[in-house]
């Protein structure tokens, strides 16, 4: 459902002058990602989305004959000012940047989009680019420049009464403070969000979902599954594929984790089909990982454990994510071993070593 800004007219390009866009109509992510924390819908905004238009709309003179002989132009709208047209190309770039994963540049672009936006006194602008900028140190591993910009957004979005937009930035604090280990801060927001919860059916999913995940980390097997089903319920009714992948693919790791294999490797083989469906790369490559796991933890056809696995290996190499790579190589090597591949287990095994080990 990508979407550039550039329909004239529609009521995306509108809201930017005081209409709200439809519900279901926001900005959905439209991937999702894994690491060992769990499945996950990205958290990047799409700008267009978020009521603004990137690039400007075509302008179109209409032109009509005057019975009378005469003709008339409609005139078009002035020019966009100068600065206006600065802050939209930075969030653009950005834009594409962050689509191409090159996180560097996408970081420095984001950047240059927040002071653009201040300088124009648009919070509502800024705070999108800052979040968007949290995205991209949230993937350079800068935790806490990220916590630190997501913060400075809700802020902003809190003090603009943008409600729906200060549970985005919420969401992704979540998501942060789960990857650093931060457990009493973690908790502490859960709690306070809990309180109040989120109505758009799709920020309900999203929190249901991060909440899913915190309870199976602290072993509430029961309360997460009930947690995963209600976010399934909720991104079914908001119509978003990725968040309904992701939470499948959450369901089929928590029974994993309770022995549950069967039913694990039903979801799995669901998960990845509606991955292949959305073209999520990542989330193919966890699915295929996941189901090659449970495989292996079954003692059920090891061949196709051993396939799922190297298949899984291949796609994180190409990804270039490590960490997902030195765990699905971790249980590739078991699944040989297991299989009584000694020579290609030790092959691998040093591979793990190797991506294992501190920089020298």
């Amino acid at each position: 459902m990508k979407r550039d800004g550039n329909h004239c007219g529609t009521d995306e390009a509108r809201s930017h002058e005081g209409r709200r866009p439809k519900e279901g109509r926001g900005p959905k992510a439209e991937q999702s990602f894994h690491s060992g924390f769990g499945f996950r819908v990205s958290d990047f905004l799409r700008p267009s989305a978020l009521g603004f238009r990137i690039s400007a709309a075509v302008l179109v003179a209409a032109l009509s004959l005057n019975l009378l002989g005469g003709c008339s132009s409609t005139p078009p709208p002035p020019p966009r000012p100068a600065a206006v047209g600065q802050a939209e190309q930075a969030a653009a770039v950005a834009t594409k940047l962050t689509g191409q994963q090159n996180w560097s540049a996408a970081a420095r672009e984001w950047q240059r989009a927040v002071e653009r936006y201040r300088l124009l006194n648009d919070r509502a602008g800024e705070a999108i680019a800052l979040h968007n900028l949290a995205h991209a140190k949230r993937q350079l591993s800068d935790l806490d420049a990220a916590r630190d910009l997501l913060e400075q957004a809700a802020a902003i979005n809190d003090e603009l009464g943008r409600k729906e937009e200060w549970w985005r930035n919420q969401i992704a604090l979540l998501q942060i403070e789960s990857q650093s280990g931060q457990s009493a801060a973690l908790d502490a927001r859960f709690e306070k969000l809990a309180a109040s919860p989120p109505s758009p059916a799709q920020l309900q999913g999203l929190f249901l979902n991060e909440l899913g995940l915190r309870q199976q980390d602290r072993g509430e097997f029961e309360k997460a599954g009930a947690s995963f089903r209600q976010a399934g319920k909720a991104f079914d009714a908001a119509r978003d594929r990725a968040g309904l992948a992701a939470v499948l693919a959450n369901r089929a790791r928590l029974d994993a984790a309770q022995n549950r294999h069967a039913a694990a490797l039903e979801k799995w083989a669901r998960a990845l089909a509606m991955f292949e469906a959305l073209a999520d790369v990542r989330g193919i490559a966890a699915a295929q990982a996941g189901r090659g796991r449970t495989l292996l933890a079954a003692g059920q056809n090891l061949p196709l454990a051993e396939n799922l696995l190297r298949r899984a290996c291949d796609n994180y190499r190409m990804l270039k994510t490590k960490a997902d790579l030195a765990t699905a190589l971790a249980s590739l090597e078991a699944s040989l071993t297991a299989q009584g591949k000694t020579a290609e287990a030790a092959q691998v095994a040093t591979e793990r070593q190797a991506l294992t080990q501190p920089a020298k």
